[in-house]
This record gives C-alpha cells, sequence and structure tokens, in this order.
C-alpha cells in the first residue's frame, strides 16, 4: 500500500542556508491556494530583488546573488504558469 500524497511544507527557518529571504520563497513555491498565490509570488519577489540590492557589490556573496537568480527566474515561471492557469 502507498502512502497518501502530502504536500511538502515550506523549510524550517533553522535550516535555512540564506534566511533573509528563502521563507517568502519556499512560502510561495508551495502556496496551494490560487487566491493566495499571486500575493505569496509578489511578496517573494520583492524581498529578492530587496536582497540582491543589498548584495550587489559584495564579492563574498556571489553564490548568494547566483542563488537569488535562480529563485526570481522559479517565480517568474511560476507567476507564468499560475497566469495561464486563471486565463483557462
Amino acid at each position: 500500500m502507498s502512502a497518501p500524497f502530502a504536500a511538502p511544507q515550506p523549510v524550517a527557518p533553522a535550516t535555512l542556508q540564506f534566511p533573509e529571504w528563502q521563507r517568502e520563497y519556499s512560502e510561495a513555491l508551495f502556496e496551494t491556494n490560487p487566491a493566495r498565490l499571486a500575493q505569496r509570488l509578489i511578496i517573494a519577489e520583492l524581498v529578492l530583488v530587496k536582497r540582491l540590492r543589498a548584495i550587489a557589490y559584495d564579492p563574498v556573496a556571489r553564490r548568494e546573488r547566483e542563488k537569488i537568480e535562480d529563485a526570481l527566474s522559479k517565480l517568474r515561471l511560476l507567476k507564468n504558469l499560475s497566469c495561464k492557469e486563471e486565463a483557462a
């Protein structure tokens, strides 16, 4: 017998490598309520852009900048997919 499907949950704050933005990003990725998804996406995008600006000239933060760029790309994809679903 297989176990019932359980939706993935956002990452716990204690396990975040970049706590300045990963919580909001995770909440947007794992939001299952279409009515709240748009707001979660906006919040996550704002937090990511704010953090990207804060570390823009920090040579030590290269890896975090790459992670943020990747996260922004995924949020844009999710936003596009959710817009297409709303239009259908």
